[in-house]
Formats: C-alpha cells, structure tokens, sequence
C-alpha cells in the first residue's frame, strides 16, 4: 500500500536523534546546587516556550537518553492514543503457514512520527548529585521548532490522504475502492492525532484543520461496502456451523451478503486435529483459513491462523472452538479482506 511504503521509507531511527542531541553542547549546572527543573518548571527554558522533560540514572550517557526518550513520550502518548484504536494487520510465515499480528504497524507509525516531532531536541543541562553521584539530564524542544515539526506531518499526512481518495474515486472495482478508503480512513486518524498534539504545542488550542472528515470517510466506506457482490462458502468445516459463523462475521464487518456466483467468493475452512487429552485437560487444535477469489477466479489471498482451545470434558471442544473462530473473524476478517484487495492493485 502507497501509505505504508511511503512510512517504511521515511523511517528515522531514533536512536539517530538521541546521538544528534546528545552531541550537541549542553550546560553542567553547578553540582552545589540543585537545579530548578527537578522540582518544576525551568527558568532558563520556560513552558511557553519549550516542551521539556528529565531523566536521571546512575552514568551521564544514560540519563541523557531517558530524558530524551521522556520528551518522546510527551508525543507519543499522543499519537498512541488516537492509533490504537484502529485496525491494521500484518502477515508473516512460519515454516509455510501464515499467521496474522495486528499490532505491528500501529507501533511502526507511532515510532516514526515522534523521531519526527522531536526532531531538533536537545540535553541543554545536566547535573551530578553530590551525595549520591546521581546524574540528572535536562531535554528540550523549542516550542516552534516541534510545531515546524508536526506541521510538515500533517502537510505529508493531506497529500497522501488526498491522493488515496483520488484514487477512491477512480476506482471502478469497489473492493478496492473500499480499501483505498480504509487507508484514508487510518491516514486521517494519525492526522487527527497529529492536530491533537499541535493544538497542545501551540498553545493557542487552533492547530491546523483538517480538510476531510473522518466520520464522513466511513460513511463512504460503508456505502462502498454495500455495493459489494461478495459470496462466501465453506470448503472444510471440521467442527459444525462454520457458515452461520462466516456469515455473522461478514455482516459484523460491513459486507453485504450475495447469493450470485458473479462476484467475489470469500470461502473459508477449518481443519482440526484430533482431540488430545493431558494433564486433565482436553485440548483441540486446528487452522482457520480464508481466501478471496475475483469473478475470474483468481485468488487474491489467502490467510491461515492456528487455533486451540482446551476444556476439562472432551464434548466442550467443539463449542469453544466455534466461539474462538467467531472472535477471529469478527475482529480481522475485514482488515485482512482489504489487506488481499490492496494487494491486488
């Protein structure tokens, strides 16, 4: 995907600033007295016009870096707020099955934009407790310079948004128009995060409006989901009732259910071992597995999870496995849908 490929490519390392700030000059505090920024407020660099934060630890170089990285945090609890509650996944394979991790790029995308935003921070004071030899390092960031800083997020953030919307309206295929959307759908939300955070950077509260709205986005999105011509079958299903729990699963996720054999096929299987019996317990385990085909049958993906659930009497097996395979799809079916429709663009 444009927006995720444009992410990977724009990764600055953290670690590449803490080194940048930690070279530049700072101010040993006289070690008699006890500066003012371990209680509260520093004078020589004021609120309104700094964002600033300390740490401390037992060597200099080390207390530099906690306090550079407590400066981070200041953004990143931001960003962390508004990112996690969206939707993403990421596949990897493991000896030829594929598993899917939801949390991956959530915590790339937070990474990313505060090496961004603290870009330009500094150690401007240490200081070494006499009694204890404790070291204490003073971070800063000019307050304009942070705001320079999420501005130009944002400023990438619209482009994108407004090219994958662009591209949404040009789409003649609605899977993946609806996929398109989803990305703009999670660009905005960073993006919100981002006038979230400026708008506390700035002081005045203004920030920079935002061009789209991320209500009116999902709107869209599940308007295009409507119009959707999508089946879904079950191949295999070694545990019962398998297709009642696909097609909750679909309605859950916004597809509409079709009849016609003209359309997309969702098919959906779930193979099981035997039951095995250990230490008291009953165990079971499986894989689900889900693929999506186009009208002309051509097989956009196909995602494998592994699946256990144990019980104390063997006759519970099936019905825990069922509730786990419902969790499952409920909560990544969509995501993954728009993950092969993106991958066949």
């Amino acid at each position: 995907m444009m927006h995720m490929i444009n992410v990977i490519k724009n990764i600055l390392p953290l670690i590449c600033i803490l080194l940048t700030a930690c070279m530049q000059s700072s101010a040993l505090v006289n070690a008699d007295e006890k500066p003012d920024w371990l209680e509260g407020e520093p004078a020589n660099y004021p609120n309104a016009s700094y964002v600033y934060a300390s740490g401390s630890a037992s060597k200099a170089e080390l207390a530099r870096d906690r306090a550079l990285g407590n400066l981070a945090k200041i953004f990143e609890l931001q960003i962390r707020e508004s990112s996690t509650t969206t939707q993403d996944v990421q596949t990897h394979k493991v000896e030829g099955t594929e598993s899917v991790q939801s949390s991956a790029r959530i915590a790339t995308t937070v990474n990313v934009h505060t090496d961004r935003m603290i870009n330009g921070a500094r150690i401007a004071e240490l200081w070494q407790n006499p009694d204890d030899l404790t070291h204490y390092a003073l971070a800063v960031l000019d307050r304009s310079q942070a705001s320079n800083n999420i501005r130009n997020e944002i400023n990438r953030l619209d482009r994108e948004i407004a090219f994958t919307i662009a591209n949404a309206d040009s789409r003649q295929d609605p899977l993946q128009k609806v996929a398109d959307l989803q990305d703009a759908i999670m660009m905005q939300s960073e993006r919100n995060s981002m006038q979230k955070t400026l708008k506390i950077i700035d002081l005045n509260g203004t920030g920079k409006p935002s061009s789209w709205n991320l209500a009116e986005l999902t709107e869209q999105q599940e308007q295009a989901l409507k119009s959707l011509n999508i089946r879904g079958v079950v191949l295999v299903d070694s545990v019962g009732q398998l297709d009642k729990v696909l097609q909750a699963a679909m309605a859950n996720a916004g597809f509409a259910q079709s009849s016609s054999e003209v359309g997309y096929t969702l098919s959906a299987s779930m193979e099981t071992q035997d039951a095995m019996q250990t230490e008291g317990w009953y165990w079971l385990r499986g894989t689900l597995t889900v693929r999506l085909a186009n009208p002309d049958a051509t097989v956009l993906g196909n995602r494998s999870w592994p699946v256990k659930v144990s019980a104390l009497q063997q006759d519970q097996l099936h019905q825990r496995m069922l509730a786990e395979i419902d969790q499952k799809l409920k909560s990544e079916l969509k995501s993954t849908i728009l993950g092969f429709a993106a991958g066949g663009q």
